[in-house]
């Protein structure tokens, strides 16, 4: 937690007047936050963690720079007196960036899921030719980071408690590399993807976003990461103990109309085509094997009923995607076809 004094000392290497009073954020648990307010204003002050190095600090101070001149929703940094955005003191990285005022989702709003597909694509755009980042991430929704969980959990569950789920989820897994192999994941485009696409990183003002915050996590990847995040975050039906367990990660399967608003209007700024709808829903697939899978991973203390819930929900939501799988390909393709083809309009005679 930042204290005032700390506070104070760092915004003594700033020119933005006194301090008024500090407000520690409630959300985020890697870095130390804060609102602050002085005489010239609102604004949040950030101490990284340690873990964070300065090449990656610098690399996203540059991303954000880049993207706020292009006039995309994100707080500016706000210099030092040196005239750096990065502030290096006692060893440790601070920043101070503008404070957007704004709400949390609403999924009820009519504009707010157009807004969420409208700024990821127009993001996606700006950052296809900006160089990647410094530090090479491996690729995210892949079927060999579940393969390699299942192995842990097989050789960890000794009294063979989940012995049949994690058999299901090994099956699907190596279902998944056959038709998301290694070739076709290198073809997809590359972009440097925000990388933590959920709720708390979106602030909307009147049915438009205002702000996409956190880049700690940007990687140079497919866009379609982010989509599938996009879709798992703002277009899930809420749990049902009649839907699916509640045990697991996720709050349900998809919301076909949340989901279909959001790709409509990505694709208008940024072409889908079948083959990109059918990829996504793989990794899709892919993202949720790999999240109910890393849960009971990281819950190593909890009970097997527990685990075994937890994986249930994995297979469930699978459930429901095969059963949908082609009508949502040939649904979402026509989409995302008329979508496209509203951006070129003839020209008045």
């Amino acid at each position: 937690m930042l204290t005032y004094s700390e506070v104070a000392r760092i915004l003594g290497h700033y020119d933005m007047g006194e301090l008024l009073s500090v407000t520690q954020a409630v959300r985020g648990y890697v870095n130390q936050t804060a609102f602050i307010q002085t005489e010239q204003g609102r604004y949040v002050l950030r101490r990284n963690h340690r873990r964070l190095n300065e090449e990656a600090q610098r690399y996203r101070h540059k991303l954000v720079n880049y993207l706020v001149e292009r006039d995309f929703p994100v707080p500016a940094f706000i210099p030092a007196r040196t005239g750096d955005t990065l502030l290096v003191l006692d060893g440790r990285y601070c920043e101070v960036m503008e404070f957007v005022a704004g709400s949390d989702f609403d999924p009820d709003h009519p504009h707010h899921l157009e807004s969420v597909g409208e700024s990821l694509a127009h993001y996606h755009n700006l950052t296809t030719y900006f160089p990647a980042p410094p530090d090479e991430a491996p690729p995210r929704y892949v079927p060999d980071n579940s393969l390699r969980l299942i192995e842990k959990l097989l050789e960890r569950d000794v009294m063979g408690d989940l012995h049949d789920i994690l058999s299901w989820y090994d099956r699907r897994a190596a279902h998944m590399r056959r038709i998301l192999s290694d070739a076709v994941y290198e073809a997809l485009p590359r972009v440097v993807i925000h990388g933590d696409i959920h709720r708390d990183n979106f602030i909307f003002a009147d049915g438009e976003l205002v702000a996409l915050l956190d880049y700690d996590q940007v990687a140079y990847d497919s866009p379609l990461n982010d989509l599938a995040d996009a879709l798992v975050a703002f277009a899930s039906l809420p749990k049902s103990a009649n839907l699916i367990s509640t045990w697991g990660v996720f709050q349900g399967p998809l919301d076909e109309a949340h989901a279909t608003r959001i790709l409509r209007t990505y694709t208008h700024v940024r072409p889908l085509s079948e083959s990109d709808i059918t990829t996504l829903l793989n990794m899709l697939e892919v993202l949720w094997l790999h999240g109910e899978l890393g849960r009971v991973v990281t819950t190593p203390e909890g009970a097997p009923e527990y685990h075994q819930s937890v994986l249930e929900q994995g297979v469930q939501l699978v459930e429901w995607l095969d059963k949908r799988r082609q009508h949502l390909v040939k649904s979402w393709t026509d989409v995302c076809q008329r979508a496209n083809n509203a951006r070129y309009v003839a020209p008045a005679a």
